[in-house]
């Protein structure tokens, strides 16, 4: 009888030291992630932030740049874009004065890059309800980071 000796290898080592730790990471994050939405097309989710977006009452999706003036940009179905009157985006004296949130086109509209990115007012903007963490807007979309 020839007795084999039982030497793990280290694929095994890292398996069993690994394994558990990825298994909890995957358990506690399993609860977050929103399912029905993971084979949505583009289409279909612009329609549903457009819906969002209207029960809400907003003229159209929010879009957030990387400014750092906390201006909002909101783009109807039709690429309109919305500006809020007030601190960030100029009315009219008659409009800022009075009380209430009034929306004005901007001029020159807004051009999509993709679906989650419009370009703007010489600036990119991202979808805001795309957006999960602090970052920047690029062209390509929300690049997540702590720098700004």
């Amino acid at each position: 009888m020839i007795k084999k000796n039982k030497k793990y290898g280290i694929w095994a080592w890292v398996g069993a030291l690994y394994g558990p730790i990825i298994f909890w990471i995957l358990f506690l994050n399993y609860p977050k992630v929103e399912w029905k939405y993971i084979l949505e097309s583009n289409k279909a989710r612009v329609a549903r932030h457009h819906q969002k977006a209207n029960e809400i009452g907003l003229p159209g999706i929010p879009y957030l740049s990387n400014s750092g003036t906390g201006s909002i940009l909101y783009v109807n179905e039709n690429d309109v874009a919305y500006g809020m009157c007030g601190p960030h985006f100029f009315c009219s004296e008659e409009l800022n004065s009075k009380e209430g949130i009034y929306f004005m086109p901007i001029n020159g509209g807004a051009k999509r890059i993709k679906s989650n990115v419009i370009f703007a007012g010489n600036r990119f903007w991202c979808d805001s309800y795309e957006i999960k963490g602090p970052g920047k807007c690029k062209s390509g979309g929300w690049v997540y980071g702590l720098e700004r």
